[in-house]
């Protein structure tokens, strides 16, 4: 099975990435979460899709190319339920031109064959303590965690 999760994280998340959001958005569950990242001064946890509609938009409206050839994908990481995709892009602002780089990581839960978490990292080791501390072998919860 995680080799599916692997499969529909890359399919969805490229699409995400091209601004195709109907066909990233389909393998998402209707109650998805996604939460960003911690370090973030508007950090905030979006929950269903057309709340993620919505943050996509936000993300996308101060640059003019949040979406598209700007993201370039460097991974997906099979962590059983759990797959861990590192992202990065150059990104220039609307009218002052400027450029950043954006360096970030996706912990995604796939249930059922279906998205329903989506968790931010800024590394790739921090996506991985996370998912790791979640998850017992084979990516199931352990013993004494509960399930989220």
């Amino acid at each position: 099975m995680s080799r599916a999760n692997v499969d529909l994280v890359r399919e969805s998340f490229e699409a995400f990435g091209r601004g195709d959001f109907e066909e990233a958005f389909a393998r998402y569950d209707a109650a998805v979460e996604w939460c960003t990242a911690t370090d973030e001064p508007d950090q905030n946890t979006y929950i269903g899709v057309p709340a993620l509609r919505r943050f996509v938009a936000y993300l996308a409206d101060p640059w003019s190319d949040r979406f598209g050839q700007a993201v370039e994908w460097e991974d997906f990481i099979d962590c059983g339920d759990w797959v861990v995709a590192p992202w990065s892009a150059t990104l220039h602002g609307h009218g002052s031109g400027i450029e950043i780089e954006v360096f970030e990581t996706y912990a995604v839960l796939v249930r059922d064959g279906r998205i329903t978490r989506v968790d931010e990292y800024r590394t790739v080791e921090q996506a991985l303590a996370a998912v790791g501390s979640r998850n017992g072998p084979g990516g199931r919860p352990g013993p004494f965690q509960r399930e989220e």
